[in-house]
């Protein structure tokens, strides 16, 4: 069996989620009044439906946070001009993000998308294991 670089996978999986949450956090920015709609609409029959004005800057500022340690953990990656480890903090940043999604779905019974950010959390992970 071949040994796995796990510089090469963490690297790819860093990539992967900086696309993931970058894509998330501009179009909740560049369409916020719609998010926000869309938000308020998925949570209407939850106690989180009042709730939306306060907690979507609050998710789109995690979300901030993730894709910024991102960018400093992939270019950290490459070109090593830092000992500290940014890669370990996007990924607690990364987890603690979907953590809230996930809760959200929950609440909100949507189950299937639930699942789908099962997905994502096993990735970061997966980071994680490729960490060390």
């Amino acid at each position: 069996m071949a040994k796995i670089d796990f510089n090469i996978a963490l690297l790819l999986i860093l990539v992967f989620l900086f696309i993931t949450f970058f894509m998330s956090f501009f179009e909740k920015v560049s369409d916020y009044k719609g998010t926000r709609s869309f938000m308020e609409s998925h949570f209407k029959n939850s106690f989180l439906a009042k709730k939306i004005v306060f907690l979507l800057p609050i998710l789109v500022f995690v979300e901030l946070i993730a894709v910024i340690l991102l960018i400093l953990a992939i270019i950290n990656r490459i070109f090593s001009f830092s000992n500290f480890n940014f890669s370990q903090f996007s990924l607690i940043s990364c987890a603690i993000s979907l953590m809230m999604l996930l809760f959200g779905q929950r609440v909100a019974k949507d189950y299937q998308s639930s699942a789908g950010i099962t997905i994502y959390f096993i990735l970061v992970i997966l980071g994680f294991f490729a960490l060390g």
